[in-house]
């Protein structure tokens, strides 16, 4: 929810003069967001069609990332940098999504993908083939399907294990249907 009671402009943490809100969120509390670090997302999350503006905020630890919503207090995603498990992921787009995005290539966008956090902690999981695409510069966002690739829908955190090469590997018997 946005307490609009408390927009104006501030100097400080922010860029000078900029405009600012605060949003009251369930589980931060009150943040303090730059109207210049929404982003717009130019397609919504899957399941989440109705909200399209979001905010980054630091995660839990160096390799995650939340992603809160500016319209909703309640709805924010844990996001991790797939790099972080798997070095040599790649996203290769379409030129229309590539123009959706304002950018010239793939390598010009920020990459997450979801994070799934269920009770049972073996369970933790991320969907590598529908990661989430973030134009810092222009301030656009979208999730995009990878359909062409091989990664796997449920790639279980837990389960990633190194191999001696120094990558990750998911365990062959994680089900898509758990």
């Amino acid at each position: 929810m946005v307490n609009r009671a408390y927009c104006g402009r501030r100097q400080g943490g922010f860029t000078p003069e900029s405009l600012y809100m605060q949003l009251e969120t369930t589980r931060f509390g009150t943040v303090d967001v730059d109207s210049e670090s929404i982003i717009t997302f130019t397609q919504p999350i899957l399941g989440f069609q109705e909200f399209r503006r979001y905010v980054l905020l630091p995660g839990p630890s160096e390799s995650l990332t939340w992603l809160q919503s500016t319209e909703s207090g309640e709805l924010a995603f844990i996001l991790v940098n797939p790099k972080k498990l798997m070095p040599d992921y790649t996203v290769e787009l379409r030129s229309q999504e590539l123009a959706e995005m304002a950018v010239t290539s793939a390598e010009e966008l920020d990459v997450y993908t979801l994070v799934v956090v269920p009770d049972d902690q073996r369970k933790v999981r991320t969907n590598l083939r529908a990661p989430v695409l973030i134009n810092t510069k222009h301030r656009l966002g979208k999730q995009t399907i990878l359909e062409m690739s091989d990664y796997p829908i449920q790639y279980y955190l837990a389960q990633a294990q190194p191999d001696p090469g120094g990558s990750t590997r998911e365990i062959s018997n994680a089900r898509s249907d758990s």
